[in-house]
């Protein structure tokens, strides 16, 4: 009888360990959602806190809209270059972008649809705060707005984020500047491409007629894209599913890349 309660205990506490496993990989932010990722604006200073830092971000750069999707998206009055966008839209022009003798198909002079929303906050030339519109909760306007930018002064994000930054190191401020983009996109993989075809160059895999690779990675209306390998809204911060943060898929062994180069 003693022996069976040894046994009835180990499965109790095996369950509970499953348990805990699956409520621990269902927490928002770590994978399958935008909930706590890095997209969600509205929780960026508890993620702060809870890696040691302080909470000096949203509330005190930026508004903090109490919301997460509003940052992106609105029901009414949105613009076109992606589902329902919210987000102030930067100037197209300034931009400079990939060039190659090697590329066969039309890159246009400055990004356009989805890329250009991505741009609008990594581009660094309009606030992460800046959108058409705000919500009827309530919400304080601090009056700082700040940018994704390299600037290390003013209202930029480099002045904390940047290892040249005015702040930089304090309070555990990271370094973020992989993230801003620029306007100068001549060393970043092409976006708003079209598409090449087999008569352009037969180095590349035809896509399904859907523009959608059976590993996620798409086309927008036959263009490359940024959303072509990023999905905005599933971070796996964690690397649960096998992929960096923000990508359609895994790039181990260039998966990611053959799947629309053939090498």
């Amino acid at each position: 009888m003693k022996h069976l309660t040894l046994i009835e205990n180990l499965i109790f506490y095996m369950l509970l360990l499953l348990a805990i496993f699956l409520i621990l990989k269902a927490i928002p932010g770590e994978s399958g959602t935008i909930f706590r990722s890095k997209h969600d604006l509205s929780y960026l200073s508890q993620r702060a806190i809870a890696k040691g830092g302080v909470g000096a971000m949203n509330g005190v750069t930026y508004n903090d809209y109490g919301e997460v999707c509003v940052y992106c998206h609105t029901p009414h009055g949105s613009s076109d270059v992606a589902p329902l966008w919210n987000h102030a839209l930067p100037n197209t022009s300034g931009y400079s972008m990939y060039r190659s003798t090697t590329i066969d198909t039309s890159i246009p002079s400055a990004p356009d649809g989805v890329s250009l929303a991505c741009l609008s906050c990594h581009d660094g030339t309009v606030a992460v705060d800046s959108i058409t519109n705000p919500p009827n909760t309530t919400w304080i306007d601090t009056g700082v707005h700040y940018r994704m930018s390299r600037e290390t002064s003013g209202e930029s994000c480099g002045k904390c984020h940047t290892p040249q930054g005015e702040l930089a190191g304090l309070y555990g401020a990271h370094d973020a500047t992989v993230k801003y983009l620029t306007k100068n996109l001549a060393d970043d993989h092409p976006v708003s491409m079209s598409y090449p075809t087999v008569l352009q160059d037969p180095k590349f895999n035809i896509p399904p007629g859907t523009g959608i690779f059976p590993n996620g990675i798409r086309l927008f209306s036959g263009k490359v894209q940024c959303a072509s390998c990023h999905d905005p809204h599933n971070p796996d911060e964690q690397n649960l599913e096998g992929r960096d943060p923000f990508l359609r898929t895994s790039k181990r062994d260039s998966s990611l890349c053959m799947t629309c180069h053939i090498k």
